[in-house]
C-alpha cells in the first residue's frame, strides 16, 4: 500500500467528495458543512505542506487512481491545564466501500502515519477522535495499539506510540 502527500491540483476534489459524505451521514442539525470552507482548508493545508511538513499532515491512499482513504493531523492544541502541545487527527477516513479487514489496516496505517509525523517533529502528545455516533470500533483499534480511550477521544504520548511502532 502506497501512501502519498496530498497535492494541491491532484487530490483536492476527492477528498472533498468523500469529507463531505461523512459529514453528510454525521448530519446533526448543528453545524453547516460548507463545501467552500473545506474546499479552501484542504487546498491550503496541501499547498503549505509542500513547503513546511511540520505544520499540519494531508495524506491519501489511492489503488487504481482511486481515492480510498485519507488522513489528516494538526498541531498547536493544548489543554487548558497542561503544557505539552497535542497533535489532533482532523480526520481518518476510509472509503465504506472496502472490506473490513482492510478498512482496519488502513486506519492502523494512519495512526502509524500519526505517530511517526509526531515524533519527527517532536511533538509529545498525540489525540484522536470522533464524531460519530458509532465510535466504538475506531477507538477500539486505538486501544488495541496502546491510546487511553475516554469516550469518543483516544490519546497516547508519542513515545509511547513509538516504542509500541518498533516494539
Amino acid at each position: 500500500m502506497t501512501w502519498k502527500l496530498v497535492h494541491p491540483l491532484e487530490d483536492v476534489q476527492d477528498i472533498i467528495e468523500m469529507g463531505l459524505d461523512y459529514l453528510s451521514c454525521e448530519e446533526n442539525g448543528i453545524l453547516s458543512p460548507s463545501v467552500e470552507i473545506f474546499r479552501k482548508c484542504v487546498t491550503v493545508t496541501a499547498t503549505v505542506q509542500v513547503f513546511d511538513r511540520s505544520k499540519e499532515f494531508l495524506a491519501c491512499y489511492r489503488e487504481e487512481g482511486k481515492l480510498l482513504a485519507y488522513c489528516w493531523f494538526d498541531r498547536g492544541g493544548y489543554t487548558t491545564y497542561a503544557p505539552e502541545e497535542i497533535s489532533n487527527a482532523k480526520f481518518h477516513h476510509v472509503s465504506l466501500e472496502l472490506p473490513v479487514r482492510q478498512r482496519i489496516r488502513l486506519i492502523n496505517e494512519m495512526i502509524d502515519q500519526h505517530i511517526l509525523w509526531a515524533n519527527t517533529y517532536g511533538i509529545p502528545v498525540i489525540c484522536s477522535t470522533s464524531i460519530r455516533g458509532d465510535h466504538e470500533g475506531f477507538m477500539r483499534i486505538h486501544q488495541k495499539r496502546g491510546f487511553q480511550v475516554k469516550g469518543s477521544y483516544a490519546w497516547i504520548r508519542t513515545e509511547e506510540g513509538m516504542r509500541r511502532l518498533h516494539g
